[in-house]
């Protein structure tokens, strides 16, 4: 099943990071041009791993390195390599 998106604000956000006591929040599922995007004041992170997508969109695919007792997230974005000539099965 697949289900409508639900958005939400900043407000969800800083209310749910300081009930669970936590600093951000990474989410992913989502294209984003250049592989991640902050919202909410940099508390809401979404990273986006498939550069690329589809072999449609165009985008940088990203992850996070969060080091140590360092929390504060390091961005690397990539872009997508051709495809290895396969014949197909």
């Amino acid at each position: 099943h697949y289900f409508l998106g639900l958005q939400f604000g900043p407000d969800v956000t800083e209310r749910f990071l300081k009930l669970n006591n936590l600093e951000y929040v990474v989410r992913s599922h989502e294209v984003k041009q250049e592989g991640y995007e902050l919202a909410h004041n940099g508390k809401c992170i979404t990273v986006f791993s498939a550069p690329n997508y589809c072999d449609t969109m165009g985008n940088k695919g990203a992850y996070i390195t969060i080091t140590g007792d360092d929390v504060r997230p390091k961005f690397t974005s990539y872009t997508a390599v051709p495809h290895p000539a396969v014949r197909p099965m």
